[in-house]
Formats: structure tokens, sequence, C-alpha cells
């Protein structure tokens, strides 16, 4: 995927698998979390809904 879309194109990011580290990763259930260091607990992230597609 380039940086900028092309006309039609659908842009979007993946959150890394989590092993730990810090940032925003995805958990083996396919939820997306926050983690602010290595090795904390893990926060529930409330995913953003995408547009439908006409």
């Amino acid at each position: 995927m380039s940086e900028s879309a092309e006309p039609g194109e659908v842009q979007g990011w993946s959150q890394a698998p989590d092993e730990g580290q810090a940032g925003t990763v995805m958990t083996k259930d396919g939820q997306g979390k926050y983690r602010h260091k290595d090795g904390a607990p893990l926060i529930i992230l409330k995913m953003p809904e995408c547009p439908a597609s006409t």
C-alpha cells in the first residue's frame, strides 16, 4: 500500500500482533488494544466503524 490512495482505493492500517510490546496491538481474539509501556496490562480500544462501501 502506498502513502496516498489511488481513486477508489481503500486505505487502512493493521495493528501489530501482541507480543508484550508497547503501542497499539491486535490480540489473538482480534481485538485492538493499547499498552503504554512494555509488559504493562492492555487497555481495550474502541475500534472506529468503517464506512460502508457502495
